[in-house]
């Protein structure tokens, strides 16, 4: 196999990898995220802030220490009741976790023969109201021409356990949506009220495999393996968790051509239902990848 030319690119508060046909960029100052991707020529993730504002989309966000909704910011733990933020677009919920918008540092880069990875951190050093826990978050985007592995290692430094679930919050382009194709295999369904908050799970009636089409999505399901695939009429994804016991985000925006997939291991208000609901315990540490691959068909 021929080496790849990789290289990295630190300019402001942004980091570029990228070879001769994949690129991958990241946004430092919004909680990490990536904020474009191309594998072997295909538009992965396309840069919508232009047009959406990170704040209204928390596009590639990771969400921790909880993904998507908590109801009215409030939770209880341990016998202590907690208030989080409400930072919903009614400002009626807390959504999508606490470090969307916190500064990453790069603290490494390495570049081998076919590969090319950062690695980014933030320290959670004071304690706040609503989630008064020390922790220390790192996450490590590997890139290949023909894949990303997202890595994200969780420390709790304090001396209390606490609760959490995560996930990740990227909008997936296609050159046409509706004939874009999802396989879930799944057969439990979450269903939420008018707030997105899980009232009940149901029997999965969507089919594993069908075409989005002129389909409004706000759906999470309950996957029966850690993987997905996405297929496009450009490229065939396949979107794999190394954790477990997953749940899958589906949502259509209001934006041309894109949808987000999001794989989380807990749905919304997990904090109060222990749906995927874990705990960390004081000094240890969660560890979990991501990985978007490029299929043949």
């Amino acid at each position: 196999m021929q080496a790849i030319k990789q290289n990295i690119i630190e300019q402001g508060t942004n980091i570029t990898l990228h070879n001769d046909k994949s690129k991958a960029e990241i946004s430092l100052i919004n909680g990490g995220s990536l904020t474009q991707l191309i594998l072997n020529n295909s538009v992965i993730i396309k840069d919508f802030s232009s047009i959406v504002s990170y704040k209204e989309s928390y596009a590639s966000a990771i969400l921790f220490p909880f993904a998507n909704r908590i109801l009215n910011g409030e939770y209880e733990y341990l016998n202590q009741k907690y208030q989080l933020e409400k930072n919903s677009s009614c400002n009626t919920n807390a959504i999508h976790g606490l470090i969307y918008n916190k500064p990453f540092k790069l603290t490494s880069k390495e570049i081998n023969e076919h590969s090319i990875s950062v690695t980014l951190t933030y320290n959670q050093e004071t304690k706040e109201n609503g989630f008064p826990f020390l922790f220390s978050i790192a996450i490590t985007y590997t890139l290949f021409n023909n894949q990303l592995n997202l890595n994200v290692t969780i420390n709790n430094n304090d001396n209390y356990s606490f609760p959490f679930t995560i996930g990740w919050h990227p909008y997936f382009y296609s050159n046409n949506i509706a004939n874009s194709v999802l396989e879930i295999n799944s057969d439990k369904e979450i269903i939420h009220d008018k707030e997105m908050i899980p009232i009940k799970t149901e029997n999965n009636k969507t089919p594993y495999k069908f075409k989005i089409g002129d389909k409004k999505l706000d759906n999470c399901y309950l996957l029966k393996n850690n993987f997905i695939r996405f297929k496009t009429p450009d490229y065939l994804l396949k979107i794999n968790s190394s954790f477990s016991d997953n749940y899958i985000q589906i949502y259509t925006p209001d934006l041309e051509n894109h949808i987000a997939i999001e794989p989380v291991t807990g749905p919304s208000n997990s904090f109060n239902n222990k749906l995927g609901l874990q705990t960390l315990p004081s000094k240890e540490e969660f560890n979990i990848q991501w990985t978007i691959q490029l299929k043949n068909e």
